[in-house]
């Protein structure tokens, strides 16, 4: 007699989701790494950014020969072009600068109209998945684990403050995933002070 169905879908479905979260684990330490090695070689960073940025810009060159429609490629295109504004300050960012909202906006905007066009166009999930990875996620996220707050890193004056130099620093996303850590820190000292366990810790 064979396993009945539920049984099979109640262990598939758990090891599905146990898959996503290591997953989601090694895709976050992979973050880490990139910028770690982000912050070391900002020089390389803005290189990688460049060639991204003009590879990003010749697909949506072809995909316009493709019969894809005007609107997607055209907000995806000002979308980049937004970015390209990130750039002469890199790797530093005023997080309330007009480059830094506009290219919140530009990736609200650019997700809008992709997602109404695969929602109206059947396209298997890998395909989808694959082109929101590159086209769509790939240079926001590069720019993301690469920006540091204005501080670190700039020229020394006189008396050793750095010119320019700004409460705050470090890296965005390493100072993020610090400030998570620290507060889940936090969060397990006071749930041990409270069932009793402070004096053996």
């Amino acid at each position: 007699m064979g396993t009945p169905n539920w049984i099979f879908w109640m262990i598939t479905t758990l090891f599905g989701y146990i898959a996503m979260f290591v997953l989601a684990i090694c895709i976050a330490c992979g973050l880490y790494c990139a910028a770690e090695l982000a912050e070391e070689y900002s020089s390389i960073a803005r290189r990688v950014l460049n060639y991204s940025l003009g590879t990003v810009f010749l697909v949506h060159f072809l995909l316009l020969f493709s019969g894809v429609p005007f609107l997607p490629l055209f907000t995806s295109t000002l979308c980049n072009l937004v970015y390209l504004t990130l750039l002469p300050s890199f790797p530093y960012v005023e997080p309330l600068s007009l480059p830094s909202v506009s290219s919140l906006l530009a990736v609200l905007g650019t997700h809008y109209t992709w997602f109404s066009y695969f929602h109206n166009t059947y396209t298997p999930i890998l395909q989808v998945t694959g082109f929101f990875l590159v086209m769509i996620w790939g240079v926001p996220l590069m720019f993301f684990v690469s920006l540091s707050l204005p501080s670190d890193g700039l020229p020394v004056g006189i008396g050793g403050e750095r010119v320019g130099q700004k409460k705050g620093g470090g890296n965005v996303f390493k100072g993020a995933v610090e400030t998570a850590q620290e507060w889940w820190g936090r969060r397990g000292e006071t749930k041990s002070k409270r069932m009793g366990m402070g004096k053996y810790n």
